[in-house]
């Protein structure tokens, strides 16, 4: 961004300002799907969905299960948010404002494959189900971590 000696914080707050962003992931290496970052307000529900794929009985906290590293997607009422598939994973999601691309996360998890054939003989829709969620980890979250651990070898941090 174009910000002079702002910091990283500043950067996401920027970019992650309402409480539903609109974003993009790469499916399969090609195609390119929209979804909405849950943030704010939105964050604990979106969150919640990751409890079902947990095996119960489990003495894990939701908040040590999906940490504040995380940001969440899928699920938007008003939208039909793409979901990944396993094999998507690694890969970014970003953002685009103005005529530029910001990578916010880097996908990690979903809540649900909703390319597994066998799931997808039930019905003929291709609308992923409501309660499905993918799980990135927030870029901004990182770099300080990122800096502690390679410091002088990322140059483009500092």
């Amino acid at each position: 961004m174009k910000k002079i000696n702002s910091t990283c914080e500043q950067h996401r707050e920027e970019l992650l300002t309402h409480t539903e962003v609109p974003a993009f992931f790469i499916h399969k290496k090609t195609e390119r799907k929209q979804t909405h970052i849950h943030l704010k307000s939105q964050r604990p529900a979106c969150v919640e969905k990751a409890m079902q794929t947990l095996t119960q009985p489990t003495n894990v906290t939701l908040e040590e299960y999906v940490p504040d590293s995380f940001l969440c997607s899928g699920g938007t009422e008003r939208y039909q948010d793409a979901i990944s598939c396993k094999g998507d994973s690694g890969g970014s999601l970003f953002l685009q404002k103005r005529k530029r691309f910001f990578q916010v996360g880097v996908l990690s998890w979903g809540t649900i494959n909703v390319c597994d054939a066998s799931r997808n003989k039930q019905g003929s829709s291709s609308r992923p189900p409501p309660e499905a969620r993918d799980f990135h980890i927030d870029v901004f979250k990182i770099i300080p971590w990122l800096k502690r651990h390679l410091g002088k070898d990322i140059q483009f941090l500092h």
